[in-house]
């Protein structure tokens, strides 16, 4: 997250969950690819693993262990839309991978472009 960008911090809640979901597609996609790969764009695979971890639910309809619904399908599609359309990829992934640092139970830095997008996916 470069300095310049302003931040909106959030306690434990909806938008919290949903960072969670963001992290949790990040991981799972580096470990289902191999120790090395990470993401370096939005695809189909980003999306498919972060509806995995923001609605609990693979692309077979499937609820895999240690996933749980976060939000419905259609917030998770809408923030997902949102990143991809008004969010740099790298951005995201920083702010992703600061979440995944920070300790449980943290407030949340959520940047302001970001917190837009969950505002207007209903997730405020």
């Amino acid at each position: 997250m470069s300095s310049s960008a302003e931040t909106t911090r959030v306690a434990s809640s909806r938008k919290g969950l949903v960072v969670i979901g963001l992290v949790a597609a990040l991981a799972f996609l580096g470990a289902s690819c191999g120790a090395n790969t990470q993401p370096t764009g939005y695809g189909d695979d980003y999306k498919d693993n972060f509806m995995l971890g923001c609605t609990g639910v693979d692309t077979d309809g499937q609820s895999p262990e240690g996933y749980e619904k976060l939000a419905s399908e259609k917030q998770c599609t809408c923030v997902y839309d949102g990143l991809e359309e008004k969010v740099p990829f790298e951005e995201a992934k920083e702010f992703e991978e600061a979440q995944a640092e920070a300790d449980s139970g943290a407030e949340i830095d959520v940047p302001d472009n970001i917190a837009k997008i969950f505002e207007d996916c209903g997730m405020s």
